[in-house]
């Protein structure tokens, strides 16, 4: 006998629906809730059904197990016996359904996330317009130092220096360039600072950890959700690819001895820990002082990094344990 469950893939347009065994379903894997599915992901959680986070690496081995062919109703199914074989996949990642006031962080970090890579990227093709200025242009100008500083530089440049329509062209638009990129700077302050009075409403500790700022917390609030959706602090862990990976051969039946780096999981959690990390390594004693004890138990540096990360993982969701909690005791003593 099999528990009704079902499976839904979405896409931009539509979504397709798996269902294996259709008495009575209360149970639906959704693939993709935090892009595509979020609308349905939040209608489900709104209808009352318990709707859970199936990852594409679990739908995708299903249907190989089966050699299936890729069609939607083929993934929609798949999703719904991923979620059979795996039924404490965490819940949704529709954060409206988890709690508005997450999302509404998210909304503004995604904007400042938008506005920082499209500086980046024109930043980039700057500093390749600059190599290309004449000479006569090029000489006033320093050959070090960051995109930004060479670039205000030009503003005490005389625009007929440039003697060929083509320079006198490429100088024009960088000029002009410099009052588009101060208003994107002055525009991501201010989504910075919206950001942090968000996080003051919220009432989120994870500011008070050394070494995670306010962009930082909020990559943590939105990419985790709920964290009760985490009932260990090593499934955390192996979710954010901080814990250890076991690298052992000729160990016999006894406990690996050897670990390595995860390279897999959240790459955005893992980077937000790596940062802590080194931050905390320059000015926290408790952080110098464990590092310093695992390079004399012979660890590399990354090896010594590593556990670190790991233990920085466990602070980080036991303080979003304890927030969640003083959140909700409000919420039950009014109820």
């Amino acid at each position: 006998m099999t528990l009704p469950v079902g499976g839904i893939d979405p896409h931009q347009d539509t979504f397709t629906v798996g269902i294996v065994d259709a008495h009575d379903v209360r149970q639906v894997g959704v693939e993709g809730s935090a892009k595509w599915g979020a609308h349905v992901a939040v209608a489900l959680a709104a209808a009352g059904f318990d709707a859970r986070e199936v990852p594409a690496s679990r739908s995708a081995a299903q249907r190989r197990s089966r050699r299936l062919e890729k069609t939607d109703a083929v993934d929609a199914v798949a999703s719904a016996r991923a979620l059979l074989a795996e039924p404490t996949l965490g819940p949704v990642q529709a954060l409206e359904a988890y709690d508005p006031a997450v999302a509404e962080i998210e909304a503004v970090l995604e904007h400042r996330r938008t506005l920082v890579a499209a500086r980046t990227l024109m930043l980039h093709h700057v500093g390749d317009q600059i190599s290309k200025l004449p000479t006569e242009v090029r000489d006033q100008l320093t050959t070090t130092g960051k995109i930004e500083s060479r670039l205000r530089r030009l503003e005490g440049v005389d625009p007929d220096t440039a003697t060929t329509p083509a320079g006198r062209h490429r100088l024009a638009w960088l000029l002009a360039f410099i009052e588009q990129d101060r208003a994107a700077r002055s525009e991501i302050r201010r989504l910075e600072r919206l950001i942090d009075e968000l996080l003051d409403q919220h009432g989120t500790t994870l500011r008070d950890e050394p070494g995670i700022g306010p962009i930082a917390a909020a990559t943590l609030l939105c990419e985790v959700g709920d964290p009760a959706r985490f009932d260990r602090e090593s499934k955390f862990a192996r979710w954010c690819g901080t814990g250890a990976v076991a690298l052992s051969s000729g160990e016999g039946n006894g406990d690996p001895v050897k670990h390595r780096l995860d390279f897999r999981g959240n790459r955005r959690i893992n980077s937000v820990l790596h940062i802590a990390s080194v931050t905390q390594q320059r000015s926290q004693p408790e952080a110098i002082a464990y590092l310093a004890k695992k390079a004399g138990e012979g660890k590399t540096r990354r090896e010594a990094r590593r556990a670190h990360k790991r233990q920085l993982a466990n602070r980080v969701i036991r303080r979003m344990w304890r927030d969640e909690t003083a959140r909700k005791q409000p919420l039950a003593l009014a109820a």
